[in-house]
Parts: C-alpha cells; structure tokens; sequence
C-alpha cells in the first residue's frame, strides 16, 4: 500500500485502515454497537401499537400479556412507562410460550436494561424458545452467543452457532447472511471461503455495504481483481470509509485496480474530507498537493487547508509544510512571522526538517 509522491513514498500504517475499520464496523454512530455480539443490523420499522385488553377475562393470555408488556416498556396507550412492570408481563407471556415476548426477554437479560446486570444464560434460554419457533431475529442473538468466548456463563460453540446462523440466514434475519459469511471466513476452522463468499455476497447484493467491502477483500486474495473492484467501488460510494480507504492505495499501488494517480486522489479526498479521519490521509492529500503527482499538479491552496487540518491535530510534519508555505510564499504571501510560529511548533516536537529550517533562518 504505497502512494509515490515524486521521489518518496508514504506508506500507509496497516494499524491505521484497521483501526478505522474497527471504528466504523463496531462503533458506528448511525447503527449503534455491531459487533458480533450486538446489533445485528436489522431493519428498524416502524411498530404497530396495539393497545391491550384491560378486561379481566382477556389480561391474562399470552398475546394480551404481550402487548402489556410492550405498553410498560415503550409507554404505550396512556400507561405509564416502567421496566420492571414490563419485565413482569414479558414473563407471563414467554412462560406461555409467546415467541416475541420471549425474544424481548431475551433482549433485557442480554442487555441488563432494567436489571443490575446482564444475564447470558438466561437470555440464551429465552432467545432459544424464541428462535425453535422460527424467529429469525432470536437465530441470529442466539448465534452470536454461541459464537463469541466473552459471555460470562456461557461457553462457544462454534458448531450451534453455525446452524443458528445458517437458519437465520435462510430467512435473511437482520443481517444474518453477513454474519454467516463472516463466521465462515474467521471463525471456522479450517476457514470455508468458498461458502464465506457465497453469504456475502448474498448480504452484498442485498446492499449491506460491510459485505461488500468483505468480498471484495476475499477476491481480490483470490486474484478475482475485476470483480474484487466492483464490489469495493460499491461499498465505497455507500459512503464506507475502509472501502474508500482501500481504493485510493488501491489506484496508487496498481494492486488490485489500474495504477491511476487521479483517482486515487479522488478517494483520498474522500476519504480526508470525513471529520474524524486520522492524521494520516490529511497529510496524504497535503503532500499530493504540494508535490504533485504524475499528471496532478502542485496545489499549495489545496494543501495549505490539509496541512492546516493536520496541524490543529499538532502534527509536525504540516507544521513544518505550513511553516515551508509561508517562508517561501507557496501559493500564498510571504508571512515570516507565521512561518516561524509553525515551525517553531514543529521543532518543538523534536522535527528535524523543522529544526533545519530553523537553523537557517534568521529570527
């Protein structure tokens, strides 16, 4: 993953694109935590309310029990909303057998909403009368327990955790097809790549955009490059940053992609112009500007506000850019004083460009 700029390469820190996969996949803030243990990223729709019966005859049926229950937990039809009320009803309901009501329970023993604390062997055993009955939601909870080492009282097994995946695959729960195909890329052992990439790519041509960027990885290992392009193009005009991350060392490196210096500097600057991108891609669109590339031309405009971003960062190497831009008048007039005061910041971090620059230059 190098990007040539002149006579030097900038070489991406593979800790950097996994970190911000890490970011995006399991912290999101529009899809909550996805890691495998939670959020399977379903679909959120809209629930209908219905309110429950309050005569005496009907309270006590496991249906009526139910939307009880969802009345106390959501504060639906005029009551009151309370948890612990809510829990009562829930298990009146599951104890009858009701499959959604023991899906909820399941969901507030895994969470701990409501009680002191989580409690995964008694969400595993409410998710499990939920998922006999066929909810696919359940299947796919009650696979990530038995997928992961981390919950306490419970022990993986790899192989109930296939079959519950696979079963809330096959009605295509939340975003099952993805998991499965993940569960057989990492988890299985030997890894199954070749059903890895049947699921997701079942969960990409559904539009799951993880999975996208997930098969376009196992193709391209697979030197499917064309394919493996598609596929990463897809996720990246979704708006996935890894996927953005990757074409433009893709476009740079002529791995995997043509080498085209244009547009890798396209995702570069995608990429760079997220909020909370690191340091790194600020500095590498600021370094294409201000060197130019093949056929891109020097932009000292274009890099001064890169290195800028970088330097409210306190990175020295845009400290000591800025500090070369105003010195010389890159694109800008000459500002002595400024060019001093990045410097001078630079050096402070031990900068040796920045401290040679200095040591030439008359206070």
């Amino acid at each position: 993953m190098i990007k040539i700029l002149g006579d030097k390469k900038r070489i991406t820190p593979p800790f950097i694109i996994w970190g911000v996969i890490f970011l995006v996949m399991f912290f999101s803030p529009s899809r909550g935590f996805t890691g495998w243990a939670w959020a399977a990223d379903e679909e959120k729709s809209a629930e209908i309310i219905i309110c429950p019966e309050t005569r005496t005859g009907e309270i006590e049926s496991p249906l009526n029990a139910y939307y009880l229950a969802r009345a106390y937990d959501k504060g639906y039809c005029g009551i009151k909303s309370d948890k612990g009320t809510a829990i009562d009803w829930y298990a009146r309901a599951a104890e009858q057998g009701h499959m959604l009501a023991q899906y909820q329970l399941g969901e507030i023993y895994f969470t701990g909403e409501g009680l002191e604390s989580s409690d995964y062997p008694k969400a595993k055993q409410w998710y499990l009368g939920s998922a006999l009955q066929g909810y696919g939601p359940a299947q796919l909870r009650l696979a990530f327990l038995y997928a992961e080492a981390h919950f306490k009282g419970l022990t993986p097994d790899y192989a109930e955790a296939e079959k519950w995946f696979l079963k809330a695959a096959e009605q295509n729960a939340g975003d099952a097809q993805f998991r499965l195909g993940n569960f057989y890329h990492n988890y299985k052992t030997p890894p199954d790549i070749e059903k890895a990439i049947l699921w997701l790519t079942r969960a990409a041509e559904g539009g799951h955009r993880v999975a996208m960027f997930d098969l376009a990885r196992l193709l391209k290992d697979r030197k499917e490059s064309g394919l493996a392009l598609d596929w990463m193009k897809k996720s990246a005009d979704q708006d996935f940053l890894p996927a953005q991350m990757a074409l433009s060392e893709m476009y740079a490196a002529g791995d995997g992609a043509p080498y085209d210096p244009t547009q890798s500097l396209i995702w570069t600057l995608k990429v760079a112009m997220h909020p909370m991108i690191p340091t790194y891609w600020l500095l590498k669109a600021g370094d294409i500007f201000f060197d130019g590339w093949d056929t891109i031309p020097k932009d000292y405009l274009q890099a001064t506000q890169f290195y800028k971003r970088a330097a409210d960062k306190d990175d020295p190497h845009a400290l000591t850019q800025l500090g070369r831009i105003y010195l010389e008048g890159l694109g800008t007039p000459i500002n002595k004083e400024k060019a001093l005061g990045y410097l001078k910041k630079a050096a402070g971090q031990k900068d040796k460009e920045a401290m040679e620059i200095l040591a030439h230059v008359a206070p």
